[in-house]
């Protein structure tokens, strides 16, 4: 155990006198980190939005809303039976937004002239801020829609106008001049849609006049009282930059060593092959926990992020590391020399990164390359870490991605170990 410790004490001294690596394992992630909580702050537009529906008013108003929502081309809905499953689903990561259709809705409808809206309620994941606007600019529009139908229902237009004479009753802030253009306005409303047939209700304009909608969209509630902030999401995808750095770094520090004959050299000490790799594992581990370590305190100390899952966090962290770790031996066994490690093996990373959400996030990304992610470490050390770090994801619904990054460390050890270890055969 002395020597495998003193190699790792080794490599992490040579590892911190290289700025470049340095650079690109701690500091390039948080530039990133921070830069991206920026863009993500602003607007954007995705092709397909995934909706979490639910509806609670049996109106007619609603059930058009929900028909119409689940024809419109922009949105793949699924139903849930109850709020807080829509709002979970959210959470989880399942759907970029919950919608939700009130019971009061028809309340909102009946007290139009009393000074109420109808209203609509959306719960927006913050990893899909942007696009928060197309959301509530389509429930505006699919509601509005809805009003033509209305006009043209005789039952439901006269329970609307019983409505709104009790309302106006109750009013207490109207003059008895304005009850008086009130009551004639409604009286002339109810005489205009009795008349009206189911041929003739083909403009939308009457609707749009007297009857406000209100659509209220927030994004998931904070857990813990703190505010929530982009950074919550950008900092995950920060830390496997970092992660990356470490690849690239060791990497190219056994490559090095290997092209020297410094490994050659280790080899003649009373050092095995295995201990020889698990210290430059280890090494590279400890690094990977360093950066990820800054990475985290950053987001919480200095942008106002909270933990949901500490001891999960670390968990996810720790797995993370491995595979990293495994994937750096994977990358030296493959390369030949240092350029090829500079050149091919960090090329490789950035392709794996810019498939796997390090750089564009997978809602963006169209369904081929949305299942190409898949195959990248990276998507699944973010989802590793935004399920203990934002989204408080149930544990149990942790272990996929745990599971993968575990496996895909020891295939790298595995196989880093028989590339690495053929110079000395013989």
């Amino acid at each position: 155990m002395n020597a495998i410790f003193a190699i790792a004490h080794k490599d992490l001294r040579l590892m911190f006198r290289d700025r470049g690596d340095v650079f690109f394992t701690f500091v390039f992630p948080v530039i990133l980190a921070i830069f991206f909580g920026f863009v993500f702050g602003g607007n954007g537009k995705s092709s397909t939005i995934e909706l979490a529906l639910t509806v609670e008013s049996d109106s007619r108003l609603a059930a058009g809303i929900a028909a119409d929502l689940a024809r419109d081309a922009s949105f793949d809905v699924t139903r849930f039976d109850t709020r807080a499953q829509a709002v979970d689903a959210v959470r989880r990561g399942k759907a970029s937004a919950a919608v939700i259709l009130p019971a009061s809705m028809q309340d909102g409808l009946d007290g139009i002239f009393a000074g109420k809206s109808i209203p609509i309620d959306a719960i927006v994941d913050p990893a899909r801020r942007a696009e928060a606007g197309l959301i509530q600019g389509k429930l505006n529009e699919l509601a509005f829609r809805q009003f033509p139908d209305m006009l043209t229902d005789g039952p439901q237009m006269t329970k609307f106008f019983a409505g709104a004479r009790a309302s106006l009753i109750q009013a207490e802030q109207l003059t008895p001049t304005q009850r008086l253009a009130i009551s004639g306005l409604l009286a002339a409303g109810d005489t205009f849609t009795k008349s009206l047939g189911k041929s003739t209700a083909t403009t939308t304009q009457p609707a749009s006049t007297w009857s406000p909608i209100a659509v209220t969209v927030a994004e998931l509630p904070a857990r813990t009282g703190l505010p929530r902030s982009s950074f919550d999401v950008t900092f995950p995808q920060g830390t496997v930059w970092g992660l990356a750095g470490c690849i690239g770094a060791f990497a190219s520090s056994i490559v090095l060593e290997r092209s020297r004959g410094t490994l050659n050299r280790l080899r003649l000490a009373p050092i095995g092959r295995v201990h020889l790799l698990a210290g430059k594992g280890l090494a590279c581990f400890t690094t990977a926990l360093l950066v990820q370590a800054l990475l985290v305190g950053l987001a919480v100390v200095g942008f106002g992020s909270s933990i949901a899952q500490p001891v999960m966090l670390l968990v996810a962290c720790c797995a993370a590391a491995f595979a990293f770790s495994g994937l750096a031996m994977m990358l030296a066994g493959f390369c030949r020399t240092e350029a090829e490690a500079n050149g091919a093996g960090r090329g490789a990373i950035l392709i794996l990164a810019m498939i796997g959400g390090g750089t564009i996030p997978l809602f963006f990304m169209p369904p081929l390359l949305k299942t190409l992610s898949f195959g990248s470490p990276f998507r699944w050390a973010i989802a590793a870490m935004e399920g203990p770090f934002w989204r408080d994801t149930p544990i149990a619904e942790q272990t996929t991605p745990l599971l993968v990054l575990l496996a895909i460390g020891v295939g790298g050890f595995v196989v880093g170990c028989r590339a690495i270890g053929r110079p000395f055969a013989g």
